[in-house]
């Protein structure tokens, strides 16, 4: 049985341009979106009973609920020059939960950061989970956060230029025969 058989169709390439997935998604959202919109009607078509919009209707891929540019920006850069001095630099959006609902932990060993924040009431449950590993040139120990009154945790810490390596030319190894 060849594995052709299992699927219905061509195999479908990757697009040409997949640079961003994180754009892909969402322009595939945004999409969604406006299909659904089309399908079910937007927000104009949901009225309350005095003619004003309800603010009841549910709409499952708004913008706010995305994480925010500049937390996808720090994740992949998390080493920003500020006023001439290079530190260690993270914002995550957790607008949804307390500050009491948020537990970090380091792992010195392990070099990691970990946020987790769960909440729960009658009808919901959220969850948030990262895990990031910690560069090379910040002490985990000097990471300070910051829970900002916008639902943004603000991660900061010195950055210390890493000991570099340093590399000797290749030389050659005698091997001995018995």
């Amino acid at each position: 049985m060849s594995s052709r058989s299992i699927f219905r169709g061509p195999p479908v390439p990757w697009p040409g341009n997949f640079v961003n997935p994180f754009a892909m998604a969402d322009q595939m959202m945004h999409q969604m979106q406006q299909e659904m919109d089309r399908w079910f009607g937007g927000p104009q078509h949901h009225r309350g009973a005095n003619g004003v919009p309800s603010t009841s209707f549910y709409r499952p891929f708004v913008d706010a609920e995305h994480p925010t540019d500049t937390e996808l920006y720090r994740l992949m850069n998390p080493i920003v020059e500020e006023n001439g001095v290079k530190k260690f630099k993270l914002e995550f959006d957790v607008r949804r939960f307390k500050p009491e609902d948020v537990k970090i932990t380091t792992n010195e060993q392990k070099r990691c950061l970990t946020i987790e924040a769960k909440k729960q009431d009658e009808n919901s449950k959220f969850e948030y989970f990262r895990k990031i590993t910690i560069p090379d040139g910040i002490k985990p120990n000097e990471i300070t956060c910051n829970f900002r009154s916008d639902g943004v945790l603000a991660f900061e810490a010195p950055y210390y230029e890493p000991a570099k390596i340093e590399t000797r030319p290749d030389t050659k190894i005698e091997i001995e025969h018995k």
